[in-house]
């Protein structure tokens, strides 16, 4: 925005630039509106940009209409990635619609943004790793409730293997089937009883979530399900007398759920429990989320062989990049050896101010996977399908197609992967394993989804 003592001549130019801006703005709108509408005669005038008129009493959107009480949740995700196209020297996300819902508020947002930069409510910037430069991609997981979602549907995000689901924003990526090999026991040291035998199996292609779900994509699903007390102590709270409660993210106002104050609402979840990780997984994917106790109705969460396969392809690699030792660049660990525990895990940053934790944005550009995964290893631990048995790759079904330890027993532990910025780089490994019981919370825990293949057959 222009300060108030700006120059005639400065103010008619920025003037310029912000019509010539709500015109291509209303013109992508107003024609993708009609496509969806069926308004072949509209959609046809407006496929020409030399012959639009902003005035045009045709259109179906004025310039100062609201966006969200005509067009849902799929609609706007995929008229962002259209703005983006018209506007490729900014980087457009569906939260600068929906946090601009006129045709006039986010032409006025768009003008605002600086060059490759996208919506200025996200930040990057971390304390986990003093001195190093992280990069991040846009940040697209939706955050703000408008009332209703989307029908779960995945559509083409770019890329032949990118996907964009339509319920909360979160680009997947269709992971190809085949052989890969689960386990490690040979060459690395720091491998356990647990990782071995190494075996084959073979697995069928799947949707994984390019990144963990973030504190404001969780807080945007509490506000469209509404669970109760009950359910939410089951997900992500605390009782009052847990210490941890100074680090729940997430914080109940007048206007429902929302990240606290100061908070990057682009940083993972954390503190939530398998149960809330699985009741999640399955609301995004149009599912009954009160079924989240149980694992075997519905497939949402990643399977430890998924994510194994997932992390590092088909070769026993230790690390999503190969097999080179972890620097603070490729990695969002505890680099000080000093505060490990007797577990491997870091006992500092209890004190630590929520805002202050060691966290990166799932948007960064560390843990990398061949697939072009975010965050498949180090920042936080994330929870898998399967229950967790020390010997299971002993058993015959470690080694069936699209093997996962199905076992239901109740409060049996969970399997969970990746390492964290409480732990050491050897944590981070992509073959180690560990559990917890589901209704476990930690600040260092987080999770992702996963889908069958079926859920892009359509396209």
């Amino acid at each position: 925005m222009l300060p108030e003592d700006a120059p005639p001549e400065v103010r008619e130019r920025a003037q310029d630039v912000l019509e010539s801006v709500m015109q291509k703005v209303s013109r992508v709108l107003n024609e993708r509106t009609a496509n969806e509408e069926g308004d072949a005669a509209l959609s046809r005038k407006l496929s020409d940009p030399t012959d639009f008129d902003l005035e045009d009493p045709e259109l179906l959107l004025r310039p100062d209409d609201n966006i969200l009480l005509r067009r849902d949740s799929r609609c706007i995700i995929m008229d962002a990635f259209e703005l983006g196209r018209e506007f490729p020297e900014v980087e457009i996300d569906p939260r600068l619609v929906f946090d601009n819902p006129t045709i006039e508020q986010l032409s006025q947002a768009i003008v605002d943004l600086p060059k490759t930069q996208r919506t200025k409510s996200v930040e990057s910037a971390s304390t986990a790793q003093p001195g190093v430069t992280l990069t991040s991609v846009p940040f697209t997981q939706l955050t703000t409730f408008t009332g209703e979602v989307a029908p779960c549907a995945y559509h083409p995000a770019g890329d032949a293997s990118r996907y964009m689901r339509s319920r909360d924003g979160m680009e997947s990526v269709l992971i190809p089937g085949g052989q890969a090999r689960i386990g490690d026991d040979t060459s690395c040291p720091s491998a356990r009883e647990n990782e071995g035998p190494s075996h084959m199996v073979e697995l069928s292609t799947f949707l994984m979530d390019i990144e963990p779900v973030s504190l404001g994509a969780y807080a945007r699903f509490l506000n469209s399900a509404k669970p109760n007390q009950d359910q939410l102590f089951d997900w992500c709270l605390l009782p009052a007398e847990d210490a941890r409660c100074a680090h729940l993210p997430l914080t109940l106002g007048e206007d429902g759920w929302q990240v606290k104050m100061g908070v990057p609402p682009n940083w993972p979840m954390i503190l939530v429990s398998w149960y809330g990780a699985n009741a999640y997984a399955l609301w995004a994917h149009g599912q009954d989320w009160r079924n989240y106790r149980s694992a075997a109705s519905a497939h949402f969460l990643p399977t430890e062989a998924q994510w194994e396969y997932a992390a590092r392809g088909q070769e026993t690699l230790q690390f999503p990049w190969g097999d080179e030792d972890a620097t603070p660049d490729l990695l969002n660990v505890c680099w000080d050896a000093s505060t490990y525990d007797s577990k491997g895990n870091v006992t500092a940053h209890v004190a630590t101010p929520l805002e202050e934790l060691p966290l990166v944005g799932v948007n960064v550009l560390m843990g990398v996977s061949p697939f072009g995964l975010r965050g498949m290893a180090g920042n936080v631990w994330q929870w898998c399908r399967d229950t967790y048995h020390t010997n299971f790759y002993m058993c015959t079904e470690a080694s069936l197609k699209d093997a996962w330890n199905a076992e239901e027993e109740e409060g049996a532990l969970k399997s969970e992967r990746g390492g964290s910025w409480v732990g050491p780089a050897a944590l981070a490994r992509s073959s180690y394993r560990r559990g917890r019981h589901p209704e476990a919370k930690g600040r260092c825990l987080g999770f992702r989804c996963c889908a069958p293949a079926h859920f892009v057959d359509a396209l």
